[in-house]
């Protein structure tokens, strides 16, 4: 396992925060479904201890982590490898499990004119080398990601043109959201919020991780009622349903976490 700049190859840590504290989660409200699905994952025992002893290494530096990574059938049963960077857990998706990753294919520009250069953008997070079939490179700004699947000419090399072909009215209609995501990347430097609209059901989802982080941390049910809800929902209210409400979060938070994330991704 080695370190640099604030890149750890491996995540070697619980993803879990400390359930008592409602601001520990305050990111996750304005995660996208990118983000929220990596959260789900990340609190699956059995990931956590395949992503250790994943084989890895940090490669270098350059304007972003770049890790190379073996593509193992660890990295193709859960469809998605986890590195550690500014202390928190980042995942990377293999793009036939997650449509949320954009295939896209790199060459040299001749001009800077509607190309895109990768070192330019603030946003960029990490670059994964895996087995010999290009790289994924993913951008982030903490709540909002954008992922691709990148074969062809060096992202670092310079500019670069970038062709993107989609195939089928499923793809159409999944990838040309992923486009303007990249276009307004492009154009901006930042992520546009308007391509990125608010998850419904973030307030329910922050309540289930708060649930199962505590289950986890060893906490009774009743003790998530008192944190979650107030003293009287543990009390005077917990045969009124309260008891009921805490058990779903957490058999929801289960069926999530032990595979239902790859559900949430075919809702795309």
């Amino acid at each position: 396992m080695g370190v640099m700049g604030g890149a750890q190859v491996l995540w070697n840590g619980s993803p879990c925060a400390d359930w008592h504290d409602s601001a520990r989660y305050n990111h996750a409200g304005n995660l996208d479904l990118f983000g929220w699905t990596g959260e789900w994952l990340v609190r699956n025992r059995q990931f956590q201890s395949d992503m250790k002893a994943l084989p890895c290494r940090l490669a270098a530096e350059q304007y972003a982590p770049i890790i190379e990574c073996a593509e193992t059938e660890h990295v193709r049963q859960w469809g998605a490898c986890c590195f550690e960077i500014d202390g928190r857990p980042v995942l990377c998706w293999l793009p036939e499990r997650n449509p949320l990753v954009l295939k896209v294919e790199a060459w040299p520009a001749q001009s800077s004119s509607g190309s895109f250069d990768f070192r330019d953008c603030s946003l960029l997070k990490v670059v994964v080398r895996m087995g010999t079939e290009g790289q994924y490179i993913l951008f982030s700004d903490g709540a909002r990601h954008l992922q691709l699947a990148l074969s062809g000419s060096d992202p670092f090399a310079g500019p670069v043109n970038l062709r993107c072909t989609l195939c089928g009215m499923a793809e159409f209609e999944t990838k040309s959201i992923l486009l303007r995501r990249l276009s307004g990347l492009h154009r901006h430097q930042r992520f546009l919020g308007s391509l990125y609209p608010v998850e419904r059901r973030a307030g329910r989802w922050v309540n289930m991780l708060r649930a199962w982080d505590g289950i986890e941390a060893g906490a009774s049910r009743r003790d998530i009622a008192t944190v979650l809800f107030g003293q009287r929902a543990a009390t005077e209210d917990w045969d009124a349903g309260y008891r009921t409400r805490v058990q779903r979060l957490i058999r929801s938070a289960r069926r999530i976490v032990e595979g239902g994330y790859l559900k949430l991704l075919k809702q795309v």
